[in-house]
């Protein structure tokens, strides 16, 4: 079946896509503390990507532990990649492809699919007009619609299946800009794919990742910044 979206269900979609509170909250918090000082800080961010993409991969028999994700990336050079990121004067999606690549490994003791997922959402949720979020869902959604690699070319530097879908997002989006006057953003085109799938009658694995106990903690100082 090849999946088509028209001008009438994207304008829809678009119309009807609130963003959640929970999501404002983690962009707010990404903007404001882009610097990985602080494990704390670090992993309620973490916990916070985790809970809004409940339909990512589940980390299979143990518990995921943003604690100890925190503290990889605290102690890894992100943030010299994200400030080269930051003052490139060029960003191509090699560049961006790197980067990714550069963070799965960052995140060690979980499988690429996993890792795949949980850095492209980093990277969204820091730089939300250049990263779009991977996960299974919009993936099978894209295989519905694109054909082939989109063009993408396979290297050493990038992983392959993040690197054909960011090129197929790249593609879609100037496939049916014509039909709206203007190109998707990442999260825009995220929202319009979900809106598909949610009224497409497709079954799509759903997993959840397992949350610590004290995830709620989160909510309590978000409320606190936001205050």
């Amino acid at each position: 079946m090849k999946l088509t979206l028209t001008r009438e269900f994207i304008t829809d979609a678009l119309s009807r896509s609130v963003l959640d509170t929970k999501a404002r909250a983690l962009y707010d918090l990404c903007f404001m503390y882009r610097h990985h000082m602080r494990d704390e800080i670090v992993s309620d961010k973490l916990r916070l990507i985790t809970r809004l993409h409940s339909d990512s991969p589940a980390w299979p028999g143990k518990a995921f532990s943003a604690e100890a994700a925190a503290h990889n990336l605290t102690q890894s050079p992100v943030d010299h990649w994200f400030g080269a990121l930051s003052t490139a004067e060029q960003l191509d999606s090699g560049l961006l492809l790197e980067l990714h690549k550069r963070l799965m490994g960052v995140f060690e003791g979980i499988s690429d699919e996993e890792a795949r997922s949980l850095a492209s959402k980093y990277l969204h949720f820091h730089f939300p007009e250049l990263f779009y979020v991977y996960d299974s869902r919009i993936a099978g959604a894209l295989s519905l619609l694109m054909e082939g690699d989109c063009g993408f070319l396979a290297l050493a530097e990038f992983d392959p299946a993040y690197g054909r879908f960011h090129a197929c997002c790249r593609k879609l989006v100037e496939r049916i800009a014509p039909l709206v006057g203007r190109a998707l953003s990442p999260r825009e085109l995220d929202r319009v794919l979900r809106a598909w799938l949610d009224n497409s009658g497709f079954e799509w694995p759903v997993a959840s990742y397992e949350l610590p106990n004290h995830a709620r903690d989160v909510d309590s100082r978000l409320a606190t910044l936001n205050a």
